[in-house]
């Protein structure tokens, strides 16, 4: 009976991870995975990713809030360079809206910047970088300190 229950919780939540601007904004590109203990966003474009993970498993929602402003704020992935610079963009008005209150909304890379860092000291998120080489995942923690230094 409890597998069954948690099944069903997890198809609950694997639905509601689809419906964000996080996932409509990069649906080739993104991945969540929601587990028992954790939740994880990556963004891939190539070989290589932003990772992003939170011990929480409902912290699905928070945690695509977090790495929408992170590519928004800090990536320094090329294949973003548009969506960095789209100041009319509606979904990036909505995750920037839901955090008004705490972090100014201009200049754009300011807000998420902002984000990141309010989210960052709420909840316990990690963030990595991701290289697939030769059939291998190679995994590198990413420290706050060193989320600003590719822009």
């Amino acid at each position: 009976m409890k597998s069954i229950l948690a099944t069903v919780v997890l198809l609950h939540f694997a639905s509601c991870v689809s419906a964000h601007e996080l996932t409509d904004s990069f649906p080739g590109d993104t991945q969540v995975t929601v587990e028992t203990e954790s939740v994880t966003v990556e963004y891939c474009p190539d070989n290589t990713c932003d990772a992003f993970t939170i011990d929480d498993p409902t912290g699905s929602d928070v945690l695509q809030d977090f790495a929408y402003a992170y590519l928004l704020g800090a990536s320094s992935y090329i294949y973003l360079k548009q969506f960095q610079a789209d100041t009319d963009s509606t979904a990036t008005k909505s995750v920037l809206g839901r955090y008004s209150s705490r972090c100014p909304q201009e200049p754009l890379a300011q807000a998420a910047r902002c984000i990141v860092m309010y989210l960052m000291d709420k909840h316990p998120i990690r963030v990595s970088f991701v290289r697939y080489d030769e059939g291998e995942r190679n995994v590198v923690p990413i420290a706050p300190e060193d989320f600003w230094h590719g822009t």
